[in-house]
Order: structure tokens, then sequence, then C-alpha cells
């Protein structure tokens, strides 16, 4: 077995990251769409305090969301160190540097994205957090205001000067509170959208960089065993065109798409039909 030198293990850990970082995010994506759907159900309902939506975009922001954002994060410093002193002023445009320009302006896009995401997601999950502990308990102080009120008009009670500036002090304080209460929902849709649509966006973004990754052998392995994941976040038949340009102008066999990012795999990692689907 050969040794890899520092060089070779940089590189080898750089394409394991790159890969882990895309898989996660793909299943990042799928679960926030379902997490949406769910947002936008418990919204017609009038129910997003009460819907158990925060504990879902918890579990996302504390797991999945901070992972890829550690390896966004760790990935970037890394290949910028590498790359520290090595840039020169090209003597000749190369399809090779244009090449290594786009890979370098969407490795900082997608690490950037992932980063603000992750913190508009933090901000999500704040704001149901807020909804869920605090709009039932405003609901029932405006509720028993209300229902003081209602009591002294039915049993014909006047309220002494001081217990009125109490009863006007206490209804201020629920207005308030209501208020409050909407801003935080208001802002909870507002980051829901947000997060979709930069979801959407680093999609999109992942996609443009797929397209040039054909030397990342083990990151054409993980798409290959979570290749549904593809069809999930860029509709049926995503997952087959990606190979197909994955394995462009290779020296593989397979007519497929698929067959030909499997003997890629094959040939580059080992057989990877008995390993597990995940990253």
């Amino acid at each position: 077995m050969s040794v890899l030198s520092r060089d070779e293990f940089e590189e080898r850990r750089e394409k394991e990251h790159l890969a882990f970082l895309v898989v996660k995010f793909l299943k990042a994506y799928v679960a926030f769409e379902d997490i949406h759907a769910r947002f936008k159900e418990a919204e017609a309902n009038g129910c997003l305090a009460t819907c158990g939506i925060f504990e879902r975009v918890r579990e996302l922001e504390e797991n999945l969301a901070f992972d890829i954002k550690e390896k966004a994060h760790a990935l970037f410093r890394a290949r910028g160190l590498r790359d520290t002193g090595r840039h020169r002023q090209p003597s000749r445009i190369s399809r090779r540097m244009l090449r290594e320009l786009k890979a370098s302006i969407e490795m900082r896009s997608i690490d950037s994205y992932i980063g603000t995401g992750y913190h508009l997601l933090a901000i999500l999950k704040e704001s149901l957090y807020q909804l869920e502990h605090y709009a039932p308990a405003y609901e029932e102080e405006k509720a028993e205001v209300a229902v003081v009120e209602d009591l002294a008009r039915k049993l014909g009670y006047s309220f002494s000067p001081e217990e009125a500036r109490e009863l006007e002090h206490l209804r201020t304080l629920a207005d308030v509170s209501m208020k409050l209460s909407a801003e935080t929902e208001a802002m909870a849709r507002r980051m829901a959208a947000r997060c979709r649509g930069l979801f959407k966006d680093t999609a999109q973004v992942i996609l443009g960089y797929l397209e040039g990754a054909g030397e990342n052998e083990v990151l054409v392995q993980n798409l290959v065993q979570n290749r549904q994941l593809l069809d999930q976040v860029y509709g049926p038949g995503a997952a087959e065109r990606v190979f197909l340009e994955l394995c462009r102008g290779r020296d593989v066999s397979g007519s497929t798409g698929l067959e030909r990012a499997q003997s890629f795999a094959r040939r580059h990692c080992g057989n990877v039909d008995g390993l597990p689907d995940s990253a």
C-alpha cells in the first residue's frame, strides 16, 4: 500500500469534505422542503405556535445545518491557506485557468450561501421558539383581562379609580404582548421564505459546481450511493443528467449515466454496491 504525501493527503481530505458537504446539503434541502410544507399548512390552520414546527427546525439547525456550515468553513479556509502565495499573474488564458477560477468562485459562493443560510435558519428557529413558548401565554393574558371586564359588566361592578388604572395598565400590557407576538409571527414567515429561497439558490450553485467535479472520485461515489437525493432536489432524471456530465469524455464502461458513474467509482474507490447509503 502506497503512502500518501502530505499534498496527496490534503487533496484526498478535501475531496471527502466536499463529497460529504454536498450530500449533507442535499439531505438538508429535502428536510427543509418538508418543514416548509408543514409550515405553510400550520400557517393556514393558524397554529404556527402549537404545531411542532419549532422542533423540526431546531433539529435541522442543530444537526445537519451546523455540520454543513462547519464543513464549508473548514474546507474554504483550508483551500485558502493552500492557495496563499500560489497565484501569479497569468501569461496566457487557458481552459485550465478558467476552470480553476470557476471552481474557486463557486466554492466561495457555496461557503457564503451556506453560512448565511445557517444564520437565517437560526433566526427562524428563535422566532418559532418565541411563538411556541410565549404566544399562548399572551393569548391567555388578553383573555383574562377580557374575562374581568365582562364579569364586571355582568355584575354591574364599578371599578375604583385605582382599579381602573390597574386594569388599563393590564390591557396595555396585553396589547403590547399581542403586538409582539404578531411581529414575531411575521418574522417567522419572512425567515421561512428567505431560508427556502437561499436553499434553492445554494442548490443551483452546487449543481453548477457538480458539472466540473468529475475529478472528485469520492464525490462521484457518494452521489451514486445517494442518487435519490439528486432527483428529490433537482427533479426527476436529475441524477442521470448529473452522472452523464460527470463522466463525459471518460473512458469508463456503461451506457447510462448511472452505469458510467458506478464504473468510475469502482475503478477509483472500489466496489460501491455494498456500501451503506449515507455520507
